[in-house]
């Protein structure tokens, strides 16, 4: 019963309230100043290509690659750290002679992945360019 009191003096307060609200009407430009400003919004703030992986990220991942590979080369050991010796001649026993020999691939699938390969590349560049000139206006 008090529930039913309660949301009976919520409904009138709101039909009160919102009789007394002024309806507001939008100005006669509103949508051709809403699609200016939106269009301005789109051109310059929404999308801004920056690389994934900074120049300054580049430089240090490099610095490190060639740190590593100056060293690997110079054939210094370390005595404090011992690795263990992986013996992988078991590799040298494994004979399999004629594995491929017995597959065969016709001319029409060559053909085929070849020109597959051509497609998929081609619609790479074009949908590339495609979203680059659509979203660098």
């Amino acid at each position: 019963m008090g529930e039913d009191k309660n949301i009976n003096e919520l409904d009138a307060f709101s039909k009160k309230y919102i009789k007394e609200i002024k309806i507001e009407t939008p100005s006669i430009d509103f949508t051709a100043n809403l699609m200016d400003t939106l269009l301005q919004k789109e051109n310059s703030e929404i999308y801004k290509a920056t690389a994934l992986i900074s120049k300054k990220v580049w430089f240090v991942l490099v610095g490190v690659l060639g740190v590593c590979i100056l060293y690997v080369s110079r054939g210094t050991s370390l005595t404090w750290m011992k690795m263990p010796k992986v013996n992988l001649d078991f590799f040298s026993r494994i004979q399999i002679p004629n594995l491929f020999e017995g597959i065969t691939v016709s001319n029409t699938m060559l053909f085929a992945c070849f020109f597959f390969t051509l497609m998929f590349f081609g619609q790479i560049y074009l949908l590339k360019n495609h979203f680059t000139k659509n979203l660098n206006v």
